[in-house]
């Protein structure tokens, strides 16, 4: 009985130091960024759909809970063209967590009628975490 909950121990533990590693920061970021600079770059790289590098900015948890393929078709089938984005300001709680604010540019298309695409602005307010020195988004859901 006590080998099997040794076990089941180990078990979790492998589990949960893996969710928590960093993995792969993403390729052409330094590691050392700012949370400014990642938050920006994230949004910089779904503006131009690279959204499986902007998968790269979600934490390593949130990744191994939700594949890439499905992240990629969802940011790539929004009814929504994402403009350009602006860093506002943060808010941190301790070195380690931050609210971030950015100013988000974009364009919907709505079909009642209207000619052409509706230009809008959005305040966009998203949780980043830094990990072993890096900085990743923690999104909502």
């Amino acid at each position: 009985m006590f080998k099997i909950l040794r076990i089941l121990a180990l078990a979790a533990m492998v589990v949960l130091a893996a969710a928590c590693s960093p993995g792969n920061v993403k390729k052409g970021s330094s590691a050392k960024a700012t949370v400014e600079d990642r938050a920006v770059q994230r949004w910089e790289d779904l503006i131009a759909h690279r959204s499986g590098d902007a998968y790269e900015y979600l934490t390593p948890g949130y990744r191994q809970t939700h594949p890439k393929e499905p992240y990629i078709i969802s940011m790539g089938s929004r009814p929504v063209v994402w403009k350009s984005i602006k860093f506002m300001r943060k808010e941190c709680e301790d070195e380690n967590t931050c609210t971030v604010y950015l100013l988000l540019v974009y364009e919907l298309r709505i079909a009642a009628g209207i000619p052409g695409p509706v230009e809008g602005v959005s305040g966009e307010k998203e949780k980043w975490i830094r990990i072993k020195g890096v900085w990743y988004h923690l999104p909502e859901k």
